[in-house]
């Protein structure tokens, strides 16, 4: 049977703090538009003009990156099609008659922006870029994107196609919950195959090797909507994401706005040493104990899960129970509650069958 021994709440603001919001509003950046979004609350930490509809460049690849992902087709071969090769800027060099997987259309597209390869994947998976283009405004509204329309895949400028930089954070909020999506955006270089020849393409996020926390996500330039950047960076367990459109600084503009929006996480440490009961042992109670840093954005509360008492032996660092972690009604994470010391199992001396000699 287990029992709950402890209940506890624990709140990071002030009273008088609470009429405080968590989003910060600035033109302090270079950007037209911007946001920080913590991408698992999703709660703004930052925005500027987040809701103006602008283009977004080749960030659009983001949401065609997703889709093949979610196509579960990765492993196929593609055939490139002169048809797919009819597009200008950004390539990855593909000619007619070559044959590559999706997955290495999608690490092309992904690091070397190759418009050829986000026109290569649409084809692909819909036979035509209007027909992509409705899959992508399909998994737009899934998503809760009301302020988008995708007409193109590869993020070129064209008349319709346009989001918002809230939107753009929603987006990558859902892509990186794909753990094949984010090993693809936080490669700096990778090794793909384009028919017989093995080629090593070089990712464009600069931000990559300017800060190890910074996993991805996508760049994107066109005269129309200038420099467009979608950063996510992993904080203490807590994924951030960043996006800014039209901003000429943009790189400058994200590690600013990354470690101002950190220090709105709290620091926790959850910590503590109890005593539990032991049946069968040389010692009737022991020492347990457990210890975690949080970093939050909101209030945690916890609960200690353990049975009424252990039978011996119990060695040092078994685990003895579990330490529930709940932000609001979700349970965010179990940390084990730890035997601090040795629990000996208590042998009874056997009897001698030699006889005893009182005096």
């Amino acid at each position: 049977m287990w029992v709950i021994i402890l209940l506890k709440r624990f709140s990071f603001v002030l009273a008088v703090l609470l009429i405080i919001s968590f989003t910060a509003y600035g033109a302090d950046n270079s950007a037209q538009s911007a946001i920080v979004m913590d991408a698992d609350t999703g709660t703004i930490l930052y925005e500027k003009n987040a809701y103006e509809e602008r283009s977004m460049a080749s960030t659009t690849k983001i949401m065609t990156a997703l889709l093949a992902v979610e196509s579960n087709r990765l492993d196929e071969m593609v055939r490139i099609t002169e048809e797919m090769l009819q597009t200008e800027g950004s390539s990855l060099g593909l000619k007619a008659g070559d044959c590559i997987t999706l997955n290495d259309l999608i690490v092309g597209m992904m690091l070397t922006s190759g418009n050829d390869s986000a026109n290569a994947v649409a084809f692909f998976l819909a036979d035509s870029l209007e027909s992509f283009s409705v899959l992508m405004n399909k998994k737009a509204k899934e998503i809760g994107m009301n302020h988008s329309c995708f007409i193109t895949p590869s993020g070129l400028d064209q008349k319709g196609h346009h989001s918002t930089a809230y939107d753009m954070a929603l987006l990558t909020a859902h892509a990186i919950k794909s753990k094949i999506f984010c090993d693809i955006v936080s490669m700096p270089s990778a090794e793909i195959t384009i028919g017989q020849n093995r080629i090593t393409v070089y990712n464009h996020n600069k931000l990559l090797s300017r800060n190890k926390k910074i996993f991805g996500v996508k760049t994107g330039f066109t005269k129309k909507a200038g420099r467009c950047l979608v950063s996510a960076e992993n904080y203490n367990g807590n994924k951030i994401i960043c996006v800014t459109l039209n901003a000429p600084d943009d790189w400058n503009d994200h590690l600013s706005l990354f470690s101002r929006c950190e220090k709105k996480y709290n620091e926790y440490e959850l910590s503590d040493t109890i005593e539990l009961n032991a049946v069968g042992g040389e010692l009737d109670k022991f020492k347990a104990s457990y210890n975690k840093k949080f970093y939050l954005l909101s209030d945690l509360r916890f609960e200690i899960y353990h049975s009424p008492f252990l039978y011996a032996p119990v060695k040092k660092g078994d685990r003895v129970g579990w330490v529930y972690v709940y932000i609001k009604e979700n349970l965010v994470e179990r940390l084990p509650l730890t035997a601090d010391e040795d629990v000996k199992y208590y042998a009874k001396q056997e009897r001698s069958t030699t006889a005893e000699v009182y005096g």
